[in-house]
């Protein structure tokens, strides 16, 4: 069975109530990790926490932190990439088993491109990553041991340097990175869709604050139903 696995940090707990509420939703019955600095009590009884050193840098914080997780395969987030639907279990354990199988290495639940390029395409709804992103810190099917290698052997003074340098890493490594598109998903942004199969928001927070320019509705929703003050953290419109 893969684990769904949240990094995040305290100063980010503001948000944890979305990602616990929504997971008590949508992956009731699956095995969830927290890895944070700390919590301060604020947990859901069926959660996994892993504390990290907040004064490692955080590739080291994310592959020490996998290495105590027990299952062989994860989804990895961040703590505001959290479920607005039911994902499609069917399909998500179809990619699963191609991990598990060795048949791919990484499988992105959403499809994100810097242009318009047509990708090669794996098998049904499954297309190969373009060279210039192999990696990235979005919700993604993949071995343990595999992805504690990305962590470790990846430089970047913060996430943007290291998502963009784990591209070559990849390439030297062969692994081979794919994702999952149907082709009627609705593009979000400027380098994503949304997905279809594990319907998320990717992200809630953009630079410190509420992304209300990509999703006013879903976040006004979700303050409500939490009880959120969105004005506490400010809203990126």
């Amino acid at each position: 069975m893969e684990a769904y696995v949240f990094y995040s940090h305290f100063d980010y707990s503001d948000v944890w109530p979305f990602m616990f509420g929504q997971s008590e939703k949508y992956l009731k019955n699956k095995k969830k990790y927290l890895i944070t600095n700390e919590t301060q009590g604020q947990v859901i009884n069926d959660w996994t926490v892993i504390n990290y050193d907040d004064k490692k840098p955080y590739q080291e914080r994310v592959s020490e932190s996998l290495s105590k997780i027990k299952e062989d395969i994860v989804v990895f987030h961040h703590e505001d990439m959290f479920l607005m639907e039911e994902p499609r279990w069917k399909t998500i354990n179809k990619l699963v088993n191609l991990v598990n199988d060795d048949k791919v290495d990484l499988i992105r639940l959403i499809k994100g491109s810097y242009d318009n390029s047509v990708h090669d395409k794996f098998d049904e709804n499954i297309f190969y990553s373009p060279k210039n992103l192999l990696f990235s810190i979005q919700p993604t099917i993949v071995k343990k041991e595999k992805l504690i290698k990305i962590f470790k052997h990846t430089k970047g003074q913060n996430i943007w340097q290291f998502e963009a340098n784990s591209n070559s890493l990849l390439e030297f490594l062969k692994y081979r990175s794919c994702y999952y598109y149907e082709g009627t998903e609705n593009k979000r942004g400027l380098y994503h869709w949304d997905s279809i199969i594990y319907p998320y928001i990717a992200t809630a927070v953009v630079k410190g604050k509420w992304d209300y320019q990509s999703y006013p509705e879903i976040l006004n929703k979700l303050m409500v139903e939490y009880e959120i003050d969105p004005n506490k953290r400010g809203k990126n419109a």
